[in-house]
């Protein structure tokens, strides 16, 4: 979409949310039903635009006159909710095309997501609204919230609650699930989370998940978060674009995404007829892109909680106040688990605690205070100036539990001194205070009732450390023509696959370093290279058919002088014989000094298309899988995707090896990038592996690669 188109598309999302007008095309007076529901939910919840009940077989429904057809209607809807069956709704939708109703939801199923029958009813209403210009929400939905006005078009069962009111905010839920969406709405709603919008996407026929998340970012409404339930993204590069927009904007995207595993994916395929994506390639991108990532329904709820009240980035050190020394030890735990720690408390800090504290508690964070400054709230006031005012320290925790009398005294001194403090400020209550908890969040405050779901709220919001982008920028130009001649050669040649020594010319015309090497047929060729290469040598055994080579046998490292070379070589090319390799040479080339080995590839993800990946390499690189996964298109934050891989002691020199420094490896990376970037519509895959790294400023080298391509259409 170009920016007038999704300007254009925004303004049109604003008036869905706010139509002065809507037909209920089946409405009923059973509330069991859910043409029932959506009437009752439209009259109850003070939508004040016209409500057309639509119902060819009444001629009053839940007391408004009926209609029936969209034809009978004294005026043109805005927005029409056919909840009829899928067959029937065709028909409902050429009415819809032919009176030019700007927008219509499906809350019926029986599409897509049933069968093959069901995807030919769904092309043909597809076609019908692409043809009318008609942005069709769903099908198989069930419907979308304003809170602000009550336009309630949904029949999600949630609404049905006596005494509900609902909360306008800055949080939107965008969800592919009716069922999850209406729940997270409903939850976020009684537990004090301002949720101004819910949109269920359905199978997205019309409007995907994509294009709303874009919109909600550029709604007047002032939606600052966004929490979404997906189980497959049909637009992802739309999906890039607006977490993309989302970080210009100071705005916060939070996704829970199903289908993790492999049988959780075929049934999010068999939900919403759509394909996930492998997960961890998901863990790395929305990392890339400041995509907060839920683990479960509670965790996108607490998240978006803790970046509602604290939108603004902020460290990892905490103080903690707890009335229990054994559930502050639980929250340091927890924090450290989470990569976060413990503020360290000056001298300063300590004298003004001091008085504060009877001497037999201790000074230390976290503090155990007893009972003391709940008791005494001026206390508690005192303690959270003090902790707001260390530099050592991000943030506060104040764990309080019991105290079920004084429950609203002593969170109404949290919630007034959270507003005064610059830093945040979190609340643990654990054993009882229900009634606290929901104030202090309604508040906006985060109060929680476990230690570990506190710190597992915060830690997914807190941004990254942008400062390992801030590299030099690489003015290496590289020959794209050179590496597209060896692409070129091999495919005329019939081949989808480039072994190692034409896959180093590639990753040498971009700057790469590359071991020095020379392929030979014999031993007298091999003692003629020798001139050329320094000692010692690997000899590696090279056929199309052999891509493992090492498992195979056809690796001799060590080579010091020319009997063991000639002998390698001759070794070589008779296990070239027996396994029947008609093919095949040896490639000789220098044995590189140890060091850190590590891997570079990249692989075309069904999902987000070209990433990259940097892990472990070398033999232990299927042995850990160690490895984290970014857009190849995207900003590459070299310390911070290693400083995500779980065997740092590899990494820091702990046993002696170089030091992997992020700095030196950047270039290396970057370029590397840039090259799948450039020869995306060739290739498929590439492995580079090991891409050893040494000591001092000397650029990593590559070793062995191996290049898949995607070949051509006949």
């Amino acid at each position: 979409m170009s920016n007038v188109e999704l300007e254009a598309f925004s303004e049109w999302l604003e008036h869905l949310y706010d139509p002065r007008s809507v037909a209920v095309v089946g409405a009923s007076d059973d509330i069991k039903l859910p043409g029932g529901r959506v009437l009752q939910f439209l009259l109850g919840y003070g939508y004040k635009g016209a409500v057309y009940p639509v119902n060819p077989n009444r001629a009053e429904v839940q007391g408004r006159k009926a209609y029936r057809s969209l034809l009978e209607l004294p005026e043109r809807v805005d927005c029409a909710i056919v909840l009829v069956s899928a067959a029937a709704s065709v028909g409902v939708l050429e009415q819809c095309a032919a009176l030019k109703v700007p927008v219509v939801m499906f809350g019926n199923s029986g599409f897509a997501e049933t069968g093959p029958e069901g995807a030919v009813l769904q092309a043909r209403v597809s076609e019908i609204a692409q043809g009318a210009g008609i942005r069709l929400i769903g099908p198989n939905t069930n419907g979308i919230i304003n809170s602000r006005n009550g336009f309630t078009a949904t029949f999600s069962p949630v609404l049905d609650q006596q005494g509900l009111v609902l909360h306008d905010g800055p949080v939107a839920i965008v969800s592919q699930s009716g069922a999850v969406g209406a729940s997270l709405y409903y939850d976020g709603q009684r537990s004090g989370l301002p949720v101004g919008r819910l949109y269920n996407s359905g199978n997205e026929i019309g409007i995907t998940l994509e294009m709303v998340v874009d919109a909600m970012l550029d709604s007047p409404a002032n939606i600052t978060t966004v929490l979404c339930y997906v189980e497959g993204l049909r637009r992802p590069d739309l999906f890039v674009k607006a977490a993309r927009k989302a970080t210009l904007l100071g705005k916060r995207i939070v996704l829970l995404k199903s289908g993790v595993t492999a049988a959780g994916a075929q049934a999010a395929a068999a939900h919403t007829a759509s394909l996930a994506g492998e997960d961890r390639v998901y863990d790395g991108v929305l990392h890339q892109l400041g995509v907060a990532r839920a683990r479960g329904f509670a965790h996108l709820l607490d998240i978006g909680r803790v970046l509602v009240a604290y939108p603004r980035p902020f460290g990892r050190r905490a103080s903690i106040a707890s009335i229990s020394g054994g559930v502050g030890i639980m929250l340091t735990d927890a924090l450290e688990r989470a990569g976060m720690g413990l503020a360290a408390f000056t001298e300063t800090v300590r004298a003004e605690i001091e008085p504060i504290l009877p001497q037999f508690l201790g000074l230390q964070n976290p503090l155990d205070v007893s009972g003391g400054p709940f008791h005494y709230l001026d206390r508690l006031r005192a303690l959270l100036q003090i902790f707001d005012r260390n530099p050592e320290s991000d943030f506060s925790i104040i764990a309080v539990g019991a105290f079920e009398r004084r429950q609203m005294e002593i969170a109404e001194v949290l919630a007034d001194e959270a507003k005064k403090c610059a830093k945040p400020v979190f609340a643990l209550w654990f054993g009882g205070g229900d009634q606290a908890t929901r104030y202090l969040n309604g508040q906006g405050v985060p109060c929680f009732l476990d230690a570990e779901r506190l710190v597992q709220a915060i830690a997914p919001g807190l941004r990254r450390d942008p400062s390992g982008q801030q590299a030099l920028p690489d003015e290496f130009q590289p020959n794209v023509a050179a590496a597209r001649a060896v692409i070129d050669a091999a495919l005329a040649a019939g081949r989808t696959v480039i072994d190692e020594v034409g896959g180093k010319r590639i990753l040498a015309a971009y700057g790469i370093d590359v071991v020095d090497e020379r392929v030979v047929d014999s031993p007298a060729a091999a003692l003629a290279a020798l001139a050329a290469l320094r000692l010692p040598v690997v000899a590696k055994l090279r056929s199309d058919a052999l891509v493992h080579k090492a498992r195979a046998g056809g690796v001799r490292l060590g080579l010091d002088n020319g009997v063991s070379v000639g002998t390698a070589v001759a070794e070589l090319l008779k296990l070239a014989r027996d396994l029947g390799l008609p093919d095949a040479d040896v490639v000789l080339q220098e044995q590189v000094p140890p060091g850190v080995e590590l891997l570079l590839g990249a692989k075309r993800d069904a999902t987000f298309g070209m990433v990259v990946t940097l892990g472990i390499g070398g033999v232990l690189a299927e042995a850990w899988d160690d490895v984290q996964i970014r857009l190849a298109d995207g900003a590459l934050d070299v310390r911070d995707m290693l400083g995500r891989l779980a065997h740092q002691s590899l990494l820091d020199g702990t046993h002696g090896q170089a030091r992997v420094n992020a700095a030196i490896l950047a270039p290396t990376l970057r370029r590397f990038a840039r090259m799948v970037v450039d020869l995306t519509d060739d290739i498929e895959a590439v492995d580079v592996n090991p891409v050893i790294v040494h000591d001092g400023a000397r650029a990593p080298t590559a070793v062995d690669t191996v290049f898949f391509l995607r070949g051509k259409a006949s």
